[in-house]
């Protein structure tokens, strides 16, 4: 009897003890307490793995912010290094921080700080799923740096393709890497809707492998910023650039959500959703980050162009549906949601803030806060011009809201497509340290940045920041006419970085090269501080009285006209040749793929190089940034 009551008791006991282990367990997963960490991405905002701390990077303040989830407050900003532009935490809470224009990596740890250098312009990290090693793209140099968290030290570097850009760690390890700009298709040429590929790298152990994202029907894949992995599948939300002409706000520059398997290690073209198809949406701009829900079966887009987040409805992958938008703050960059996706936290890089969004109710989609994370350290007209340049959900800007300045202008940098304009073959080309660099465009034919008005109006289908009707190219000055437009020329001429020079070039070939410039006498076009002879000979609006397009004493020949130039039989404008590692496909229709292909034009040098001098040479110009001691013409 003792011996039946005592075993009663202990399966009472055992009962009882597995009860209170299943609610606490159900407790602690409902309440989000200890979320799995199946897969970690690259972002600007993330999740303490105890979902009580959201940690934003603010990249105009230099600093980190932690935003309490319970009482949706905002601490103090806590000091990096320059640009903080993506963040990771780990198991134990420690806050790893991407520093892009100092190049670094910023761990704080227990009111303690380390520094870990990367090399130039790196774009994002990412975290091991047991938080010991980070991972992070470092774009100016085609590397992923491995970082021991532990030890803080740089383990080593793998060589990608081109311009690595956002990075993801699968629940197997697997690290998937986004390329930024998109690369020639194989067999196809510059300027067409199916000339270029996407690409992913797959970086798994010691082997490096690669996944391409071939054409849509009606263009192709670029500006590969956001990755997200769920089950397996790689989520990619990216640009479509359809560069022939007519155009068209669904089609020439849209957005899209493509999928990629990494069992079958291909796209999944079955999935792929053109999220600008007017019968799944309103016209969006330019879907910088994406991220699922744990199941898998949600997915939220960051419009950054747009100021709203695009949730999707994954429930029939083939037949995707849209939720709906919520409305966020200005320049939304990253988004992460709690493992129960009921909450959302987007960080908004130019109104300074978190907004907290209700996830839960897809009905009313309410943005519950909006939380201040940083103070503002750019002078207001600055500011506004910087706005301005990355928003396309405004009519003065943009028909529809379809694109933004920063669609094509990455950074202020190139998107790497050549488009057809009314002028020819145009390649996008890059802002950074243009003021006094005048006149604008290949042509020559902008004599003040106001000009482009034209391009807002024209090109953009936008109503215009200034009354009245734009003036003639080159003629009377659009200056002043408009704060608004003022104000984005400010931030066009003023505020746009020169991106750093790769740090692992042979810095002898560097000074032999520097050499082979000034023995070739490049300096006469391309010397002095801005690296271009280019000027305007006159004041704006005084330098075509005879109705000329364009600046002719810009203009120089090089033998780069081609037949389908309407304008450029008397040369092209010379450009500066500061971050020309960042702006490949070169000259004014993106003919020349790389460098050395740019250097074999005789006519263009003035003579024939020989391979040695060409090696050299290319190595100095890739180290051209902000610091190089310019040359003097």
């Amino acid at each position: 009897m003792l011996r039946t009551l005592l075993q009663a008791i202990c399966r009472t006991c055992i009962y009882i003890g597995l009860l209170t282990l299943q609610v606490a367990c159900t407790d602690r997963l409902e309440n989000n307490v200890v979320p799995s960490k199946t897969a970690s991405r690259s972002s600007p905002i993330t999740l303490s793995s105890d979902e009580h701390s959201v940690w934003v990077v603010n990249p105009d303040a230099d600093s980190v912010t932690r935003v309490d989830t319970n009482t949706l407050t905002a601490d103090t900003p806590i000091a990096v290094g320059r640009e903080p532009w993506s963040l990771g935490v780990t198991n134990n809470g420690s806050q790893v921080v991407l520093n892009r224009a100092d190049g670094t990596l910023t761990v704080l740890e227990d009111s303690k700080s380390s520094t870990i250098k990367l090399g130039a312009e790196p774009g994002a990290v990412a975290l091991s799923n047991d938080g010991q090693t980070a991972f992070v793209t470092v774009s100016a140099q085609d590397e992923v740096a491995v970082v021991n968290l532990g030890s803080k030290t740089l383990e080593r570097r793998i060589s990608v393709g081109r311009m690595p850009w956002a990075i993801a760690v699968a629940s197997d390890g697997t690290v998937v890497v986004s390329h930024r700009r998109a690369r020639l298709h194989p067999g196809k040429t510059e300027a067409t809707n199916d000339g270029k590929e996407a690409w992913l790298s797959l970086i798994r152990g010691s082997s490096v492998s690669e996944i391409s994202i071939a054409p849509y029907a009606f263009g192709y894949a670029n500006g590969l910023e956001g990755l997200a992995i769920n089950d397996g599948n790689v989520f990619v939300s990216h640009l479509l650039n359809s560069p022939e002409l007519p155009r068209d706000f669904e089609t020439t520059v849209s957005g899209a959500l493509s999928t990629v398997s990494l069992n079958s290690n291909q796209e999944l073209t079955d999935r792929r959703l053109h999220i600008n198809e007017t019968e799944f949406s309103t016209p969006v701009n330019f879907p910088i980050a994406v991220t699922t829900n744990t199941r898998g079966d949600r997915a939220y887009i960051v419009l950054a162009g747009t100021d709203a987040i695009m949730g999707v409805n994954l429930e029939q992958p083939l037949k995707p549906k849209l939720i709906g938008f919520w409305g966020v703050g200005s320049n939304p960059r990253g988004i992460v949601i709690n493992q129960a996706g009921t909450r959302g936290y987007v960080m908004n890089y130019l109104s300074r803030d978190v907004s907290v969004l209700d996830l839960a109710n897809e009905v009313s989609r309410t943005e519950l806060k909006r939380i201040r994370v940083a103070p503002e350290t750019l002078e207001p007209a600055l500011l506004r011009g910087k706005v301005l340049f990355h928003k396309a959900n405004d009519p003065r800007l943009s028909h529809l809201g379809w694109i933004s300045c920063a669609t094509c202008h990455f950074d202020g940098g190139v998107d790497g497509t050549t488009w057809v304009s009314p002028d020819g073959l145009r390649q996008t080309q890059a802002l950074w340290k243009l003021e006094g660099t005048a006149p604008f465009h290949a042509s020559a034919t902008r004599d003040e940045v106001q000009d482009f008005e034209h391009d807002i109006e024209g090109l953009m289908d936008g109503i215009g920041l200034a009354p009245g009707i734009a003036t003639r190219e080159l003629g009377e000055v659009n200056a002043n006419r408009s704060e608004d437009l003022d104000a984005l020329a400010n931030y066009v001429l003023k505020g746009i970085r020169v991106p750093n020079a790769p740090e692992n070039l042979d810095q002898t070939a560097v000074t032999r090269g520097r050499q082979v410039f000034i023995n070739a006498g490049c300096q006469v076009c391309h010397g002095g501080d801005h690296w271009t002879f280019s000027h305007l000979p006159g004041l704006p609006g005084t330098l075509a009285p005879n109705f000329d397009l364009e600046v002719m004493d810009a203009l120089r020949e090089v033998g780069t006209t081609t037949p389908n130039d309407v304008l450029g039989i008397k040369g092209f404008d010379v450009p500066t040749l500061l971050g020309l590692g960042f702006s490949a496909p070169y000259l004014h229709d993106g003919s020349a793929s790389n460098l050395d292909a740019l250097l074999t034009n005789t006519k263009h040098v003035g003579q024939t190089l020989s391979l040695e001098n060409r090696v050299d040479l290319v190595t100095f110009l890739k180290s051209l940034d902000a610091n190089t001691k310019p040359i003097t013409p």
